[in-house]
């Protein structure tokens, strides 16, 4: 079943009226085909995530990006959270997640619940941006603590804007994979939503 992010799917960006996204998650879907390189075709199978959301607006005032995690854990828990950076770095304080039970259900996450420690950075030698590229993320309440790697560490995005988005690997408490998106680490992101 579809996993609706925030208030029944609405998404709260800022505490600034109609700053919110609509919002689902289809974390495991049954995947398989091809993959065709300069090197071959090669047969992929797996799961793979999707998720879908429309805006009202933009960020709130005072907002330059947000760190995403989506995280599939070996328990057959997920983890999805957005945290909303303001130009201090301090977050926004309506940032939050779920937790995706192996159910279907869902366990809110708010800003109170998470830990997110980064304790490391890589910057890119295409753009000189700085990125986030290691993570401690604990929710305490739910038993999970993990550490958080890149697979690699150049997984910049240079397309209308210059972007981190790349697979991560999780271990601790649990182990498992997940992806990472970074926004407004090159330039701000205020009006460009």
């Amino acid at each position: 079943p579809a996993a609706l992010q925030g208030d029944r799917g609405l998404s709260a960006k800022s505490d600034e009226p109609g700053n919110a996204s609509y919002y689902y998650s289809l974390t495991n879907n049954p995947t398989q085909g091809t993959v065709t390189t300069p090197r071959g075709t090669f047969e992929v199978s797996g799961n793979s995530w999707m998720d879908r959301e429309w805006s009202t607006s933009d960020l709130g005032e005072g907002a330059v990006g947000w760190d995403w995690f989506s995280l599939q854990l070996d328990d057959n828990r997920e983890v999805t959270f957005y945290y909303i950076r303001r130009e201090d770095g301090s977050p926004e304080p309506v940032s939050a997640g779920i937790i995706i039970n192996p159910d279907g259900s869902t366990t809110p996450i708010s800003l109170d619940d998470i830990q997110i420690t980064v304790l490391d950075h890589w910057t890119s030698p295409h753009s000189e941006a700085t990125y986030p590229a290691e993570w401690q993320l604990a929710i305490p309440s739910q038993d999970i603590d993990l550490h958080i790697t890149p697979l690699i560490s150049d997984q910049e995005l240079r397309v209308s804007f210059t972007y981190w988005e790349g697979a991560v690997r999780v271990e601790g408490t649990q182990s498992g994979y997940g992806y990472v998106e970074l926004t407004g680490y090159f330039e701000s992101l205020r009006g460009r939503t």
